[in-house]
């Protein structure tokens, strides 16, 4: 399963995600950039059951939808900064059945990254 954590340019999301693998076990949760962790999706994906990418949500768009969102990405959760673009981000996931929700604000604010992780990986037994 693979979860993309967006923000406006990635350096957000990018914080979160080290809160969320502090929290995380490190032999079950990888964590890396989109790109990184689209380049090396076979590997990790053996090695790992569950991966969470991180970055802008500019990566969201027509041009990448086919090569890299439907055949990699389970979920993407929006940073609360660019949650005005939830609405738009779902309408292009939607086709691909990709559920785009909003990550809650107390939880974000806070940093709190055992919540966060215990979010992700509910969506994962669902």
């Amino acid at each position: 399963m693979l979860v993309y954590i967006c923000c406006a340019g990635g350096m957000t999301s990018s914080m979160f995600c080290q809160k969320i693998a502090k929290a995380a076990d490190p032999k079950a949760v990888y964590f890396g950039q989109l790109q990184d962790v689209i380049a090396d999706f076979e590997n990790l994906s053996t090695l790992y059951p569950t991966l969470i990418a991180y970055g802008g949500e500019a990566e969201i768009n027509q041009l990448t939808l086919t090569p890299i969102f439907k055949p990699y990405v389970n979920r993407v959760m929006v940073c609360p900064q660019v949650r005005y673009k939830t609405a738009s981000l779902q309408k292009l996931l939607s086709p691909l059945a990709i559920p785009c929700v909003d990550i809650d604000m107390k939880t974000f604010g806070n940093m709190n990254g055992e919540k966060a992780l215990q979010e992700i990986l509910s969506f994962k037994k669902e």
